[in-house]
């Protein structure tokens, strides 16, 4: 089977499971469950397609893969280390964050996930993923009042 074949074939088969999907009542409990499955279904339907249409793991920017997160520790490590009082500022805007901020904060600055595979994780969008790091972002520049130094170790 062609890549273009296989491609014919997620695409009408990530149709289908969506009308399917939009089918289902939401107020039945059962059919709630078989919708959040779905809805895992779809995303890793839409990540094989997204790599069979660009030919490389989806979420990488501009080709950077798994090896890159090791540059960006190594770069913090060489960084001034927080003082006390910005450590403590960090834990108390860390204690204002929602859950969902938090863990992808977390996931995306120390574990090096992109937003895609934090999205997959967490069963949520790239793109909501991507607004939970931001808000997340904000907060830690406005508890430390340090906009440069934590762009740079936020971005």
């Amino acid at each position: 089977m062609s890549i273009a074949a296989l491609i014919a074939e997620y695409t009408s088969g990530i149709k289908a499971l969506s009308r399917y999907k939009k089918s289902l009542d939401r107020n039945n409990p059962v059919e709630a469950e078989e919708a959040r499955t779905i809805s895992g279904m779809l995303s890793d339907m839409r990540y094989a397609l997204d790599w069979m249409r660009r030919g490389r793991r989806p979420g990488s920017r501009k080709g950077a893969e798994r090896h890159d997160i090791y540059r960006r520790r190594e770069l913090l490590a060489n960084t001034e280390p927080l003082t006390d009082e910005e450590r403590q500022k960090l834990l108390d805007c860390m204690a204002v964050m929602t859950e969902r901020e938090l863990t992808c904060w977390l996931l995306h600055m120390a574990q090096g996930f992109t937003y895609a595979e934090i999205g997959a994780r967490l069963e949520l969008s790239r793109r909501t993923v991507q607004q939970y790091v931001e808000r997340a972002r904000k907060k830690v520049e406005d508890a430390l009042g340090r906009a440069d130094d934590v762009q740079m170790t936020c971005g």
